[in-house]
Protein backbone atom coordinates (compact mmCIF):
# COMPACT_ATOMS: atom_id res chain seq x y z
CA UNK A 1 0.00 0.00 0.00
CA UNK A 2 1.14 3.71 -0.73
CA UNK A 3 0.67 6.59 0.78
CA UNK A 4 -0.91 8.37 -2.29
CA UNK A 5 -3.67 5.16 -2.00
CA UNK A 6 -4.82 6.02 1.16
CA UNK A 7 -4.51 10.23 0.72
CA UNK A 8 -6.63 9.15 -2.93
CA UNK A 9 -8.94 7.11 -0.88
CA UNK A 10 -10.08 10.32 1.98
CA UNK A 11 -9.76 12.67 -0.77
CA UNK A 12 -12.38 11.39 -3.26
CA UNK A 13 -15.66 13.65 -3.76
CA UNK A 14 -17.86 11.94 -2.43
CA UNK A 15 -16.02 10.57 0.73
CA UNK A 16 -17.07 6.61 0.56
CA UNK A 17 -16.20 4.71 3.89
CA UNK A 18 -13.43 2.81 4.09
CA UNK A 19 -11.65 0.27 5.87
CA UNK A 20 -8.37 -1.50 6.58
CA UNK A 21 -6.47 -4.42 6.63
CA UNK A 22 -3.63 -4.42 8.68
CA UNK A 23 -0.74 -7.91 8.70
CA UNK A 24 -1.50 -8.43 11.80
CA UNK A 25 -4.84 -9.53 11.11
CA UNK A 26 -6.97 -6.31 12.51
CA UNK A 27 -8.92 -3.80 10.56
CA UNK A 28 -9.68 -0.28 11.18
CA UNK A 29 -12.64 1.52 9.41
CA UNK A 30 -12.31 5.04 8.30
CA UNK A 31 -16.21 6.33 8.20
CA UNK A 32 -15.36 10.00 7.46
CA UNK A 33 -12.89 12.26 5.83
CA UNK A 34 -11.74 14.07 8.61
CA UNK A 35 -10.87 11.61 10.93
CA UNK A 36 -7.92 10.49 9.31
CA UNK A 37 -4.88 12.11 8.38
CA UNK A 38 -1.70 10.76 6.23
CA UNK A 39 1.77 11.42 7.66
CA UNK A 40 5.22 10.75 5.96
CA UNK A 41 4.86 6.88 7.23
CA UNK A 42 1.85 6.26 8.99
CA UNK A 43 -1.69 7.09 9.36
CA UNK A 44 -3.68 8.19 12.17
CA UNK A 45 -7.20 7.52 12.14
CA UNK A 46 -9.46 8.98 15.39
CA UNK A 47 -12.38 7.51 16.66
CA UNK A 48 -15.61 9.15 17.69
CA UNK A 49 -16.04 9.61 22.01
CA UNK A 50 -18.74 7.31 23.43
CA UNK A 51 -19.30 9.79 25.98
CA UNK A 52 -19.55 13.52 25.69
CA UNK A 53 -16.38 14.19 28.40
CA UNK A 54 -14.04 11.32 27.07
CA UNK A 55 -11.43 12.15 25.21
CA UNK A 56 -11.52 10.62 21.72
CA UNK A 57 -9.05 7.85 20.99
CA UNK A 58 -7.09 7.12 17.90
CA UNK A 59 -5.09 4.50 16.19
CA UNK A 60 -1.27 5.39 14.60
CA UNK A 61 -0.97 2.76 12.17
CA UNK A 62 2.57 2.45 9.85
CA UNK A 63 1.66 2.57 6.16
CA UNK A 64 4.02 -0.56 5.58
CA UNK A 65 1.39 -2.60 7.87
CA UNK A 66 -1.84 -2.03 5.80
CA UNK A 67 -2.23 -4.51 3.61
CA UNK A 68 -5.75 -3.55 1.19
CA UNK A 69 -8.22 -0.98 1.39
CA UNK A 70 -11.66 -2.23 1.19
CA UNK A 71 -14.36 0.17 0.58
CA UNK A 72 -17.92 0.25 2.61
CA UNK A 73 -20.92 0.41 1.57
CA UNK A 74 -22.41 1.90 4.09
CA UNK A 75 -21.90 5.44 6.01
Amino acid sequence: MRRSDIQDEIDKEPFMPFRLHLASGKSVDVRIADAATVLTSAICVMHPRRQPDDDPGYDLISIRNIERLEQLDEL
